[in-house]
């Protein structure tokens, strides 16, 4: 593995209050989307997951130059429910990057809720709390 890497995140991460309570930092970001893949709710939960889907697009950010420590930093904070592997995203210029990615594997694609998650609702009504865990973590 390279010693830097990029980051798609489609998700909490999204936001640099909780990449910066996760991992110490901030990053430079930019637009990007992940094709076929869907973002959809976690039943019980306020954060997303992502599964493959055909002719799906998710929005997110691409986070670049993460290097190996905030990598670890973002495994624990993710944990087992999720895998990261690499993928190709779309920047808003049209650029296709290889990033890591967060995705929910298939043994936990029951939790699933076939409703798109949203970011305004999750800013709205679990943020602050959700930033307070963040960075209790680290």
């Amino acid at each position: 593995m390279p010693d830097r890497v990029n980051l798609f995140a489609y998700g909490t991460l999204q936001i640099p209050e909780v990449m910066e309570a996760v991992t110490g930092a901030r990053f430079p970001s930019e637009l990007a989307e992940l094709i076929d893949y869907a973002c959809c709710r976690i039943a019980g939960c306020p954060y997303p997951g992502l599964r493959p889907r055909p002719g799906a697009v998710t929005e997110g950010l691409l986070y670049r130059g993460i290097d190996r420590r905030t990598l670890g930093l973002l495994d624990a904070f993710e944990d087992d429910f999720y895998r990261r592997e690499t993928r190709l995203v779309t920047t808003a210029s049209g650029s296709r990057v290889a990033a890591e990615v967060y995705l929910v594997p298939p043994q936990h694609h029951a939790l699933l809720i076939d409703r798109p998650w949203d970011l305004a609702a999750f800013r709205r009504r679990a943020l602050p709390g959700f930033l307070a865990r963040a960075r209790r973590r680290r």
